[in-house]
């Protein structure tokens, strides 16, 4: 192993990667932004702040050099201006402002103001920021005429110390500001986001207790229709959705089971007679087969309709057919239908795309149906409606019709009716359940109703349109 990769080993030892929460994170990007926004707010005021303080100085020197011009223009009186004259600095000079008046040699006449040093002598200069003796100041030089002639320049200087000790001072109470500012942020955003997170903490406690025995467990609900609030609702749903997909699950594999095991024991019986008394009557032997093949024709049967049931969508193979030939043809399959009175009412014009296969299963599965519970010589009605957009296909009988109850379940798998008077029915109760995913691949619909006085109706909805 490589030195990098024994350092890269023992920094994830000492310091695991860490792991950051969904109230962390919201909580940081708030922090972020509002970060973002104090460094934004705070450069403005700062830059706004600081252009005032030395737009202020500026205009104190220019008034300071108005009013110095300004009195000395008074002092004429129709005589040459004297730039030597002390009273023309007396009293006009403020606060932190340095005023130099020169000859045109550049020798200094006279100077007020804190400024020990001596200015720049020039003769039109400024406004702008000069360093003189290791301090900021404003800068400006103009000249003093008199008749139209320059008889002099005037030099003078603002001291900006108040001015950086003020942008100082609003830097500090800015950066303060926004100290406090994100402190808050971060506490009172993490807090706020947790309590917003709560219904969601609530919520995956739930789901990690939920178990395949627990379904019935539902997420309780604030009910202030939020979208928190909503995820909750929507949980419960499919919560729901799934205890009814586990129960008939359950029982699905109970029926199966129920179903296999009868045929199972009626062979191993048969086996352990033929093991038994097989090798001394050949009648034993004879018997036993054929109750064996018969019972491994129902399983094979029954394992087939299982498969198609198990698969998550059947593979249509679509071709152009005519309905009204295909119920024929599937019917005239059907020895049994002769102990019964057939009536056909089809169109001749029914021409579709479907899988030939799928749908002739279909018709014999409700024809079998019927065949199963109306009685010898009963009536069966075959016949098709078209509409413009679908064709319907309908199988009346004159049977005993279904209990109001079964109506919204024979469709379920191994759903019989009246197990006790259907014991001696064929079938396994998978037959329509077939039909229903037949006619669902195809885009269609099947349900079932009772007619009066008695008797069942199938009623198969087909689009027509999109299969032309």
């Amino acid at each position: 192993m490589s030195c990098a990769q024994k350092n890269n080993r023992f920094w994830k030892c000492r310091f695991p990667k860490l792991k950051w929460g969904l109230a962390w994170k919201i909580t940081l990007w708030y922090i972020l932004l509002l970060l973002l926004t104090v460094l934004i707010l705070s450069a403005l005021t700062y830059w706004g702040n600081s252009q005032a303080l030395h737009k202020e100085e500026q205009q104190v020197l220019e008034n300071t050099i108005t009013r110095v011009l300004g009195s000395l223009d008074d002092q004429q009186e129709g005589q040459g201006m004297d730039i030597r004259d002390p009273e023309a600095l007396k009293g006009n000079v403020p606060k932190g402002v340095t005023i130099q008046l020169t000859s045109m040699q550049g020798a200094v006449l006279q100077k007020a103001g804190i400024l020990n040093a001596q200015l720049p002598v020039e003769q039109l200069a400024g406004p702008e920021i000069r360093v003189l003796n290791g301090k900021d100041v404003y800068y400006v030089a103009r000249p003093i005429l008199s008749g139209g002639k320059q008889i002099g320049t005037l030099q003078a200087v603002v001291d900006l110390e108040d001015v950086e000790l003020a942008q100082t001072v609003l830097l500090r109470q800015l950066l303060w500001l926004g100290v406090s500012a994100l402190l808050l942020a971060a506490i009172g955003g993490f807090i706020l986001s947790r309590q917003v997170l709560a219904p969601l903490a609530a919520l995956n406690r739930e789901i990690s207790l939920l178990t395949a025995n627990d379904l019935n467990r539902r997420i309780p609900l604030r009910g202030n229709g939020d979208e928190l609030d909503l995820i909750g609702q929507n949980f419960n749903h499919m919560l729901q959705r799934l205890e009814a997909s586990f129960k008939q699950q359950k029982q699905f594999v109970a029926n199966a089971s129920h179903e296999l095991r009868t045929p199972l024991m009626v062979i191993r019986g048969h086996a352990d007679i033929l093991q038994r008394w097989g090798a001394e009557d050949p009648d034993i032997v004879r018997d036993s087969a054929t109750v064996m093949v018969d019972e491994t024709k129902m399983m094979t049967k029954l394992v087939e309709n299982l498969l198609t049931l198990a698969r998550e969508e059947l593979q249509l193979t679509l071709v152009p057919l005519n309905l009204s030939e295909l119920i024929i043809e599937s019917a005239r399959g059907l020895p049994f239908l002769r102990s019964f009175v057939v009536k056909y009412d089809l169109l001749p014009d029914i021409e579709l795309k479907g899988d030939a296969l799928y749908l002739r299963q279909l018709i014999r599965i409700i024809l079998e149906n019927a065949g199963k519970y109306v009685p010898t010589a009963g009536r069966i009605r075959i016949y098709l409606l078209r509409f413009e957009d679908k064709v319907k296909l309908i199988i009346e009988d004159n049977g005993p019709g279904f209990p109001p109850d079964a109506l919204e379940l024979i469709f379920d798998r191994f759903y019989r009716v009246d197990e006790a008077r259907s014991r001696n029915i064929p079938g396994h109760g998978l037959g329509l359940s077939i039909a229903q995913r037949i006619v669902e691949a195809h885009g269609g619909k099947i349900w079932a109703e009772n007619m009066e006085p008695q008797g069942a109706r199938f009623c198969v909805e087909l689009p027509y349109n999109s299969f032309i």
